[in-house]
């Protein structure tokens, strides 16, 4: 199984994923979910995820400034981005940071199942290129 955090500063948000996602079957275990980037952080350097699912606009430490901080001492986290902004800017920013999938808000679980699908196929391709 692979870790998974989940980083929105909207409570409804988080609850709403955290409990519609059924992240055993999609080969992830969920944990934990942080309202900031600033507990995000701290999180992913205590659990180390795998995968990290964020948005944008938070306050303190956004979602880019959260990729930016992570990539310098765990460059091989994968970030799954779920934003209510559609600007170029920020999908051109986010794609700096190796961003596999960037979702606007509102989605629906099947679209962000299919970005975990994609996710754990690429993870488990890297796991078998480094076991062989």
């Amino acid at each position: 199984m692979y870790k998974v955090l989940l980083v929105d500063d909207e409570r409804i948000i988080r609850e709403g994923i955290a409990s519609l996602i059924n992240w055993k079957n999609c080969g992830f275990e969920l944990i934990g979910a942080a309202e900031s980037g600033i507990e995000a952080l701290h999180m992913i350097k205590t659990y180390k995820p795998e995968v990290v699912i964020t948005d944008i606009k938070m306050p303190a430490l956004n979602g880019l400034e959260l990729m930016a901080e992570v990539k310098k001492d765990y460059p091989e986290t994968i970030f799954v981005v779920l934003s209510g902004y559609g600007e170029f800017d920020y999908a051109n920013e986010a794609m700096k940071y190796g961003v596999r999938h960037y979702l606007l808000k509102p989605c629906n679980e099947n679209q962000i199942m299919e970005a975990l699908s994609d996710v754990h196929s690429e993870l488990e391709k890297k796991r078998d290129t480094t076991s062989s």
